[in-house]
Order: C-alpha cells, then structure tokens, then sequence
C-alpha cells in the first residue's frame, strides 16, 4: 500500500481519464501528492490503480481533442495521459497545479543573498515582512523573515513549519502563493507575492467605510478562498482586514498562514486551541467548547460588518468586556444598512455554530444566500468582476499603500542578539526550505 502524506495534498478529485489500450473513459479519483498524481477507482480506495510521476520534463497542456475540458499530461516522449474534468475552471486548476510542481523542480536553490530589500512593508512578533526584488530579474516578491529563537522560546515552531506546508498544498487565485523557502542559523525566510495594494486594514481606515458593492465582492472572493481551504481540511482561523490584501487590479489575496489547523475532519470534537484576534473569535473559542470550519464564517460576518459599518460589531478595549459582548450581546445595525447584507451578516454571526449560515452545507449555503444572486460564481473565480475600486500604484516599488509607521523603518536583514537566537536544534526545522515558481510581480497591469 502507498503511504500518501495528507500533508502534501495539493489537489484531488474525480476525473475522466482516457485507457491506454481500448481509448475509453473512465471516471478515476486524482490526488496531487508531493509530486506524483496517484489515481484510484474510488475515492475510498487505499491503493492506488496507478500513478503518474512528475519530473522536470513533464508537461501539461489543453488537449485538442473534441471531448470538452481535457488536458494531457506527457510524461517522456511516448507516455501521454489524456484526462478530463467536468468544468474549464476545475482543467485549469489541475494545470496551474502540475504546472508549478514542474516548475518547483527545475529551480536553483536560493538565498538572502539572492535578493535585494527595497522597503519594510510590515512587523509582527516574531519578524517582518519585507519588498525584495530577485537579482538579474525584474521580479519583486514579499519576504517575510522570521527569528528562530523568538519562535522557539513562544514555541511557534511546529505552527510555522504548519504554515509552510500550507503554502505548498494551496493554489487559489485569492490565496497568496509561496515562491520559495531558506534558512539560516538565525531566521526563517518566505519569499511570498507582492501584493502592491496593500492591506484591507489600511483602505478602511483612510475610508471608514465601503459600499455595499465594493463588500460583496470582497465577501465573495474570500469566500472562495475559505471554500478551497475548508476542502483541504484546513480551517484559516484568523480572518481580518489586516490579512487580506489588494493587488493592483482591486481583486483580494488571503495571506499569513500562521493560525492555520490542518485535518480538522480526523478530529470528531474539531480543536479547542484558543487562537486568533479577539475581535474576530467565535462564540464557541472563548468557551473552549471544541470549534470547526463554522469559526472562518463568523470573522467573516465579523469582516462584512466592520467593512460597510467602520467598526466591528462588538468592541471593547477591556478584554473581558469583549468577549461578553461576543457571547451574550444581540447584534446591532445602523438603520441604513442594505437589507440583503444585513440579513447575510445575522445569519454569519449566530452565536450558536450548529444554527450558523455555513454551519451544514459550509460555503454553499452562504453563497446561495440572496446577497450574492447578482454574482455569477465562476465569473468571480475567474476575476471577471471588475472591482469598483482599484488602488492607486505609480509604479512597481510604489509603497504608499503600506502604513508609514513600517515603510519609514529601514530595510534590511539583521542577526538577532545571542541572547535571542540561544541555543535553538536546527533539526527542527529541516525541510523548511523550497523553492517554487520564478514569476513574480514584474509589472503593473
């Protein structure tokens, strides 16, 4: 029996694929693992009724054959696979997949050195993130460094090495995208898409608020986002402004994969761990009764409100207020708010999970809700809605949608003080490093 590491489950589901001998099509369960693609007969079956390894030769392309949504997988110059997928966005899912596991093959190994820090774009506690353009190229990504022994002393370690992992299993266009991944004795490194529109966080503060329709569509992508992590079993666990960012076009990318809980459906109870930003958290974390996938539709009621009221539906700076206000408080809206978003963001901030919109048939009863009629779904996958805002960026290294209290600071890599890095077993993080796509933000759309 082959051991498949749910860990390393970029992609999976039912395809049509083509016999080799007697040329008919047979419907087969395809799993993208590390870099082979397993397929079985079920999608229950243990073993695998073959597989297809991947190399730097593979290639991937849109079959011309008449059959509609195929593709072939050519695997050396005479093994050619010919499959199909029921829709043209689920075709181009699988090649963007197996696309950048080819890719991932063929880069060199890279290091701090092979890249120049343009600007601080932002900080957190363990380290900061950083505009970077790769040397010999005009590609600028996101470098977010983190401090070994800061991670080891809040034991994050183990939650880092989580994040990563992430990253390697997600390919969505509202999810950031990890490039590559090193070390050194003292820090982390991701190098991560340059998002240039900054956060959600900042446009809200400089606006207070957005219109309805600049919501919904925010709302519908990160819905979309949170969809494809809920089917990877993973639940995100800290959606908010400050987390969700806008590139050049006005569409929105996820990221920070730090909270992230993989494999919540092994866990009949979900998870207990009390994590996230207060204002965000679900009823059910603060009463540490066991929580799941319902928790990212809460801070996504919490986000909706926040972005078409200016504030958060409940707020205290007294912790404790919080979180009363959060489990007992009935939620409150300003008479002008729209009606079709006032009764989406009810039913997203029920305080009981099991009655909550989301709670049984996860995204689709939220995108089947009345607010979203309008949107056709494929349509916002595909970003063929035009947002009705897009942020101003003269050019490529144009940080004025970062906050200043970050871009002043000055950019660079700093060794941590000894007393920081302290005696960390660098064991703990083998297999951190990466490397991925070689595409980057090279120009402004």
């Amino acid at each position: 029996m082959i051991q498949i590491n749910p860990k390393r489950i970029t992609q999976s589901g039912f395809l049509r694929k083509r016999g080799k001998v007697f040329k008919t099509w047979k419907k087969r369960y395809f799993v993208m693992n590390g870099k082979t693609l397993y397929y079985y007969k079920k999608n229950t079956d243990k073993t695998p009724l073959g597989e297809i390894p991947l190399t730097e030769k593979t290639t991937v392309k849109i079959s011309n054959i008449k059959k509609e949504n195929c593709f072939e997988i050519q695997v050396g110059k005479e093994k050619t696979y010919c499959v199909c997928a029921s829709t043209s966005t689920e075709r181009l899912k699988w090649i963007e997949t197996i696309k950048s596991i080819i890719l991932s093959l063929t880069q060199p190994k890279v290091t701090i050195e092979d890249f120049e820090i343009i600007s601080v774009l932002g900080r957190g506690t363990y380290g900061k993130v950083q505009l970077v353009k790769k040397n010999g190229t005009q590609n600028y990504y996101a470098m977010k460094s983190l401090h070994k022994g800061k991670l080891a002393i809040s034991k994050q370690i183990e939650q880092t090495i989580a994040e990563k992992e992430v990253f390697l299993r997600t390919n969505h266009p509202f999810l950031v995208s990890l490039k590559y991944s090193f070390q050194t004795d003292e820090k982390l490194f991701m190098i991560l898409d340059y998002v240039s529109g900054g956060e959600l966080y900042f446009h809200l503060k400089q606006e207070k608020r957005f219109s309805n329709e600049r919501v919904r569509l925010y709302a519908a992508e990160i819905i979309l986002a949170i969809e494809y992590l809920h089917k990877l079993d993973i639940i995100y666990r800290d959606l908010k402004l400050e987390n969700i960012l806008l590139d050049s076009d006005g569409h929105i990318k996820i990221t920070d994969f730090g909270l992230v809980k993989e494999n919540i459906s092994e866990q009949k109870d979900g998870t207990r761990t009390i994590c996230g930003t207060p204002e965000y958290m679900a009823p059910e974390i603060l009463l540490e009764i066991g929580y799941s996938k319902p928790v990212d539709w809460w801070s996504l009621g919490v986000l909706m409100y926040e972005m078409l009221i200016g504030l958060p539906p409940f707020y205290s700076e007294d912790m404790n207020a919080l979180y009363q206000k959060i489990l007992r408080q009935p939620l409150k809206f300003p008479t002008d708010t729209p009606e079709l978003a006032r009764d989406l963001i009810k039913k997203l901030l029920i305080k009981n999970p099991k009655k909550r919109l989301g709670s049984t048939s996860d995204s689709e009863s939220i995108k089947n809700h009345p607010y979203f009629a309008c949107y056709d779904w494929d349509k916002v996958y595909n970003k063929e809605i035009q947002p009705t805002f897009k942020p101003e960026i003269k050019e490529i290294t144009d940080i004025s949608n970062f906050d200043k209290e970050f871009t002043k600071e000055m950019g660079g890599n700093s060794v941590p003080e000894i007393s920081v890095i302290g005696r960390v077993n660098q064991k703990l993080f083998d297999g951190f490093t990466f490397v991925g796509d070689v595409e980057g933000v090279g120009n402004l759309k």
